[in-house]
């Protein structure tokens, strides 16, 4: 299944995950499939922001589009693409789809009512995915799934064209002026060499 992948560029070249496990390269164009991240002291996943849930695989999504991830403007809130994130297009496994028990797992059992941020799976949906939505207003779902293939890095024309076919407006690109912008430039377009 086709879904897109928000990856941090390395100075080296290579893409990077962005908050677990940071220094372990992607791979382009090959399989991989996820592992669980190592945990802290309270059962969350240790990341560069702090302790996360654990809800382990590879989380993607079905729109290139976030708005709880970037930079902050002058508003106080987040109004800009982080200047080493890109959008990747990737494939992730779908053979076996979990969604069933990931909703299972949101019902009250005494109220049977949904909650949809404990729709979620506390082991790897090995060979497939689920879908989940942090909270409803976000764009789109995260696709949760065990492997991936990154096939290609798209273009920030690409990211606007397809969150503009969806109805949104993508979040423009911070990028300062000199030298970090022309190190930017050198690193974005290498990734379209490979």
């Amino acid at each position: 299944m086709k879904a897109y992948k928000l990856v941090r560029m390395g100075r080296d070249g290579n893409i990077y995950p962005l908050f677990v496990d940071r220094s372990t390269p992607f791979k382009v164009g090959e399989w991989i499939y996820a592992v669980p991240g190592p945990m802290d002291e309270n059962g969350k996943v240790k990341s560069k922001l702090g302790g996360l849930a654990y809800r382990p695989g590879f989380h993607c999504s079905d729109i290139p589009y976030v708005t709880h991830i970037g930079k902050k403007g002058p508003s106080g809130k987040i109004e800009f693409m982080d200047p080493d994130y890109v959008w990747a297009e990737v494939e992730v496994t779908d053979t076996i789809n979990y969604q069933d028990e990931a909703d299972r797992n949101g019902r009250n059992p005494r109220t049977g009512k949904k909650n949809p941020r404990d729709a979620d799976l506390d082991h790897l949906p090995y060979d497939g995915y689920y879908r989940y939505r942090t909270n409803p207003n976000m764009a789109g779902e995260w696709i949760i799934a065990h492997g991936m293939k990154i096939n290609r890095i798209l273009s920030d024309e690409e990211v606007r064209e397809i969150c503009r076919s969806y109805g949104y407006e993508p979040m423009p690109r911070f990028i300062s002026s000199g030298r970090k912008r022309s190190g930017f430039l050198q690193r974005f377009r290498a990734l379209f060499r490979r």
